[in-house]
């Protein structure tokens, strides 16, 4: 019986993950220029091509669901004039994992509070996934966050 088996050939490809290198300080920078309201260091850290998706399900037929990153930025802006200050971030952990093909994938878990005008607290926990070009830039962004303290923002 085992004569007549054929041995099945795998070859293993993996890839690599880090918590620390350039790609992470990109994140890094990205994400606390982002809680600063450091809207030009915020955008420096993007591709031109840039599009952001949250809390949205990328779509490759539906191009309608990315927006760019100066629209958001705009977004950003209004929505801090509703905050007393900056958002605060709690603890958060970074990655970055490298494909065997060399493509990157940049991730953030971070927990953000802030203050309403009224001086009420508000939380969300993010998950931020990043696509990282040979550029070393930020060639798209994937939050996923629950949204129920940010629609309170009025």
């Amino acid at each position: 019986m085992i004569a007549c088996t054929t041995k099945e050939s795998k070859t293993e490809t993996t890839g690599t993950v880090t918590a620390s290198g350039p790609d992470v300080d990109l994140i890094k920078k990205s994400i606390t220029a982002f809680a600063n309201g450091d809207w030009a260091t915020y955008a420096s850290t993007y591709a031109d091509t840039a599009k952001s998706y949250h809390n949205i399900w990328p779509s490759n037929t539906d191009t309608t669901v990315g927006v760019k990153i100066p629209v958001l930025i705009e977004g950003f802006k209004k929505q801090r004039e509703l905050m007393d200050g900056n958002l605060n971030m709690g603890g958060a952990i970074y990655e970055v994992v490298t494909m065997p093909d060399g493509s990157k994938y940049g991730h953030v878990w971070v927990d953000f509070t802030w203050k309403n005008k009224k001086g009420e607290v508000g939380k969300s926990v993010l998950f931020d996934s990043y696509g990282i070009n040979k550029d070393g830039k930020i060639s798209f962004e994937w939050p996923i966050y629950d949204t129920k303290d940010v629609v309170n923002l009025k």
